[in-house]
């Protein structure tokens, strides 16, 4: 049994194709590009994300299944790019009661993601914000926050 979700078969050209202009160093509309190491082969493993912003902090959303969501909850820290730009982070994953408006500001900040987010998130094709809001037991959110370095 396949325990991904069923994702539209070109997402994973478009999703390299944004992965390989940030290597460039050419930043490729919104999505950054998540870094995290592999809970299995320790390896780093890329993918894109959109950032959702909610009262000054900032969140990456996914579905529970998704393998880059396993890795996080494993690594717990990893590296956000954008272009040229790096930045260290830690994940902090929210509790359900606590996803629900995290979910619903991706709804009205990422509306070029709606349609696979809403597959991703099992909401419905013409799935709402309060539909995402709803689909939190099925979805993981984790809280970003940057790793300040001594100098």
């Amino acid at each position: 049994m396949n325990d991904r979700p069923d994702l539209p078969p070109l997402l994973k050209y478009g999703n390299a194709a944004v992965k390989l202009l940030n290597r460039l160093g050419v930043p490729a509309g919104p999505p950054r590009i998540l870094t995290v190491r592999g809970r299995i082969s320790g390896q780093p493993r890329s993918t894109p994300v959109s950032i959702v912003t909610l009262e000054g902090a900032r969140y990456v959303v996914a579905g529970q299944r998704m393998e880059w969501v396993k890795n996080v909850r494993a690594a717990g820290e990893g590296e956000i790019q954008r272009g040229r730009r790096r930045e260290s982070v830690t994940f902090t994953e929210l509790p359900e009661e606590q996803r629900g408006p995290v979910l619903r500001a991706y709804w009205h900040q990422h509306s070029q993601g709606r349609k696979v987010a809403a597959r991703i998130f099992e909401a419905g094709e013409n799935a709402g914000p309060d539909d995402f809001a709803a689909a939190a037991p099925r979805c993981a959110v984790f809280q970003l926050a940057t790793i300040e370095l001594d100098r």
